[in-house]
């Protein structure tokens, strides 16, 4: 299913009143929605992590420090402001990341 279809249910009132969608959407915020307190956390913590296969590492040894200060910087509050640039102002994806990347100085060239 579409994530945004959960959207578009919850802004007509006479449908739902609860949804579950992703706590780093920008259209959670867009849309005045309020997120629930997982007060018996059932749902899991989605924390960034970058995975990469021993081998691959061990092959590339360079590729880990970019991934690691990649990955320090995209919290909670950057990946709303990101998703929402893409699922809100209809940006591609392609240049919002590549822009992030260059903005943290992550990656250089034109």
């Amino acid at each position: 299913m579409d994530p945004g279809t959960v959207y578009s249910a919850l802004r007509r009132s006479s449908e739902f009143n609860v949804g579950v969608v992703f706590a780093t959407d920008g259209r959670i915020s867009a849309f005045d929605l309020t997120v629930l307190r997982d007060d018996r956390g059932f749902f899991p913590s989605y924390v960034l992590a970058p995975v990469v296969r021993k081998t691959t590492l061990d092959r590339f040894p360079h590729m880990q420090a970019p991934l690691e200060r990649l990955s320090a910087q995209l919290d909670n509050d950057t990946m709303v402001a990101l998703n929402a640039a893409v699922d809100l102002q209809g940006q591609r994806v392609e240049d919002v990341a590549s822009h992030f990347l260059r903005s943290r100085g992550l990656l250089s060239g034109p």
